[in-house]
């Protein structure tokens, strides 16, 4: 099966979240991984855009996952008390500081 990667990037605020979300969507009907290896900041709306992709994918029967998981969403996450199950990752998905050095 083929899946789709999404690349997350870079200081993810609130001025971002639109047009993640909008990119997001334009891989609906897909299996999709999102890699947020490289997100420097993660923002709530992030999370909740994360959370809510993961449930629509799985309205639609189709895997969403986000790995790897970044050590700043991962700390994004546990700030906000969002189990990483929430938007598809294990936790050997989430890198720590050590991986990305």
């Amino acid at each position: 099966m083929m899946v789709d990667t999404y690349n997350l990037e870079g200081h993810l605020d609130s001025l971002a979240a639109s047009p993640i979300a909008r990119e997001l969507l334009e891989h609906r009907g897909a299996a999709l991984r999102v890699d947020s290896h490289h997100v420097a900041y993660a923002g709530t709306l992030l999370v909740q855009i994360l959370v809510a992709a993961k449930r629509q994918w799985q309205e639609d029967c189709h895997d969403f996952s986000v790995a790897p998981v970044s050590p700043i969403l991962a700390t994004a996450l546990a700030e906000l008390g969002v189990d990483p199950a929430a938007i598809g990752a294990a936790p050997e998905d989430i890198l720590t500081t050590e991986a990305i050095e």
